[in-house]
Order: C-alpha cells, then structure tokens, then sequence
C-alpha cells in the first residue's frame, strides 16, 4: 500500500460525487416522474447517503493510516479497520477513541453541539436504513432524506478535516 498523495482519498471524493448526483436526481424531480418513483429514489437516496458516511469515515481513517505508519504497524493497525461498522455515534466515538483523547473530545463536542443535532440525525439516518432495509414502512420523505445527506455530509467532513494526514489534528 502506498502513502495517500492526495486528500481526502479518492474513494471518499467519488462517493460523494455520486451521492450528489442522487441528492439532485430527489431534489430536481421531473413532472413525469411518479410518486412511487419518487419514494423508491429516496428510499435508495437513505441507503446511499448512509452508505457513503461509513466508507467516508473508513476511507479517511484507512487513508490517515496509511500516510502516518509504516512497515509492521501500518499492517497491524489497517487490519483493525478491514470492516466498516454502521456510522452510529458510539461507532463513531469508540473508533476515534481509539486513536486520540483530544480528537474524541472534539468528535463528542461536534456530535453533541447545537442540542445534539448531529448525533439525533445519525440515530434516525441509521433507523429509517434498518426499516428500509428490512421492509418496514418508514414514513420518510424527500425533504427529510436531503437533509439527512447534508448531515451525513457534514459528519464526513469533520473526519475528512480531523484525519487530513498533512496537518496536526490539534491544529484545527
């Protein structure tokens, strides 16, 4: 594996470009486009946007990784990583945990601010995935899903800028 050049990592910059053109395709919908047309698209719209936050979260942290290790310590510590877990708060803390006590305060202050937004908007991203996945009726619309992916958005971001392998995560 080689050193990550660029950042954020190509996977995470492809990801969201596609998961922005599925925003649009919700947002911008035709006239002709049925009702039902448009819950399947925002239902898939809910899968991809979750979907996108768990590999943006792995990719930065597979990326960080790799550019600040090398030898047998990059190998041991990328293979703690091989599998992505859902993007949950507690995922997300007890991954960042485990890598900096200030970087997981940040994270919890991030998650936590504004009356919790950001943490409530991931439990209800990762519910209405599991209803959706499963079937079950999840009474969600096109609005709320778009607003889901700026959260996820955001959330990707912060690790994009907390995990930049080319500047000190205190220094930001």
């Amino acid at each position: 594996m080689g050193k990550t050049e660029v950042w954020p990592p190509w996977e995470v910059t492809s990801l969201e470009r596609r998961l922005d053109e599925l925003r649009d395709a919700v947002a911008e919908r035709p006239k002709t486009r049925s009702d039902d047309e448009q819950i399947w698209l925002t239902r898939f719209l809910v899968l991809r946007a979750c979907g996108y936050l768990e590999q943006a979260v792995h990719e930065t942290l597979r990326g960080y990784l790799n550019q600040k290790s090398s030898g047998m310590v990059r190998a041991f510590t990328l293979s703690w990583i091989e599998r992505s877990r859902n993007p949950t708060p507690a995922n997300l803390l007890g991954m960042v945990g485990r890598l900096d006590a200030n970087l997981l305060q940040q994270l919890t202050d991030f998650l936590e601010g504004d009356e919790k937004r950001i943490e409530n908007e991931l439990h209800l991203l990762i519910g209405r995935r599991h209803q959706i996945a499963h079937g079950l009726n999840e009474g969600l619309g096109s609005k709320k899903a778009l607003e889901m992916v700026d959260t996820t958005k955001e959330v990707a971001a912060w690790f994009i800028r907390a995990l930049n392998p080319h500047q000190s995560a205190r220094s930001q």
